[in-house]
């Protein structure tokens, strides 16, 4: 698989995020994808758990993220996604800046087969002048 081929999936999950667009992450998970968010977490699986995962992240319509795209790395059917996920609910002042790094392998069709987050309290900062905003992913699971 060509690395330009890896990149424009990891562009295209970014995009999704960054458009509030959910069909076109679904449109670039495998059907028998897993994602594990961060890793060591039940990973979710299927389009069913990237939407139940999508739907937690966005349950608040008031709820702004944008990925800020620091570096795309691909080699064969992998690549790598470091990014900040900066995440603001101006109506409370709240905020938070999660430094991820994102493992993605690709199948031959195109599609993320797997998608592995690393990221740890380490990585998550407050943005000047807000609130902490500490979302709970146990909710994630507990979505029907």
């Amino acid at each position: 698989m060509s690395p330009e081929v890896v990149r424009g999936v990891l562009e295209s999950y970014a995009r999704a995020w960054a458009t509030n667009d959910k069909a076109l992450l679904l449109s670039v998970f495998a059907e028998d994808c897993e994602w594990a968010d961060p890793v060591g977490t039940p990973p979710f699986k299927g389009h069913a758990g990237v939407s139940k995962f999508w739907d937690f992240a966005h349950q608040d319509a008031t709820r702004q993220m944008t990925p800020v795209v620091h570096r795309i790395v691909a080699c064969a059917n992998e690549g790598i996604l470091q990014f900040t996920m900066q995440v603001r609910i101006p109506a409370s002042n709240q905020g938070l800046d999660l430094m991820i790094i994102d493992r993605f392998v690709i199948n031959e069709a195109g599609k993320i087969k797997l998608a592995q987050a690393y990221w740890d309290p380490g990585s998550i900062s407050v943005p000047a002048g807000m609130q902490m905003f500490a979302p709970n992913i146990d909710e994630a699971y507990e979505k029907s």
